[in-house]
């Protein structure tokens, strides 16, 4: 081949490869709101979502089309949402602002749940996370997740649990405003109605808390539960979640 139609074929070639687009670049997602307190990285959420919620995507969404709702719940009753990590309060159309920007947030985790093998569903109104919605009557597999939230004057919490093994794990997560003062977290060997763990702590906005449970020595629990006591208010006891890691 002469020279000359040697380079116009590589030329050709390199134009070819360099100008296609790869599935991975079609399928990008469009960028995070620039809301100044929220991360806006994808890698950065990537992480978290593996990290704190073990890669479950559908229960990560799920918290904010909650918290979505709780904003356009207060804008349709033309209230304020105050948000205290930042000292703000939004009502009206700056209110509406933030609602936009959380809808776009929303559509954003859902196509990155996707390219990170999770199918999400694309109607984020399909979630179910209020504590009105009964616990399954049978215990949940080793690999399954129990979430609940749970609601009271100035608490606003998500409870989750799972097991690892004979350990069982409870992640709280404050979905609310700071927590006025401290709450007690309290965790019982349900068959003998005695007390595991007490502990006193105060959650910032979108703070975690993590308890793990294990027999000390070996052994297990047959069910052990979990119960949030606020200082602040006096509330009824009843357990928030509870689980077996025996079997």
């Amino acid at each position: 081949m002469p020279i000359r139609n040697y380079l116009a074929a590589a030329i050709a070639a390199f134009f070819i490869f360099t100008t296609q687009i790869t599935p991975s670049q079609a399928a990008q997602c469009d960028k995070l709101p620039p809301v100044e307190w929220w991360t806006k990285s994808h890698a950065r959420v990537i992480a978290s979502v593996n990290k704190k919620y073990d890669g479950n995507w559908k229960k990560y969404i799920a918290r904010w089309v909650s918290y979505r709702d709780r904003m356009q719940n207060l804008y349709d009753t033309n209230s304020t949402a105050v948000v205290k990590s930042r000292n703000l309060k939004l009502r009206g159309k700056h209110l509406a602002g933030h609602i936009k920007d959380v809808n776009a947030r929303i559509n954003v985790l859902h196509c990155l749940s996707k390219n990170n093998g999770s199918d999400s569903g694309n109607d984020s109104n399909d979630f179910k996370t209020k504590a009105s919605a009964k616990a399954p009557k049978t215990q949940p597999s080793k690999s399954e997740v129990q979430v609940a939230e749970v609601s009271a004057t100035q608490l606003d919490v998500e409870v989750s649990v799972r097991c690892e093994k004979t350990t069982a794990i409870f992640l709280i997560t404050n979905l609310g405003n700071k927590w006025p003062s401290l709450g007690e977290i309290k965790i019982y060997d349900v068959k003998n109605q005695s007390m595991l763990s007490h502990r006193r702590i105060r959650l910032r906005n979108s703070q975690q808390a993590t308890f793990r449970v294990q027999k000390r020595g070996g052994g297990f629990y047959d069910t052990v539960g979990l119960w949030i006591s606020p200082t602040w208010e006096k509330r009824p006891f009843k357990y928030d979640a509870k689980i077996s890691c025996s079997s």
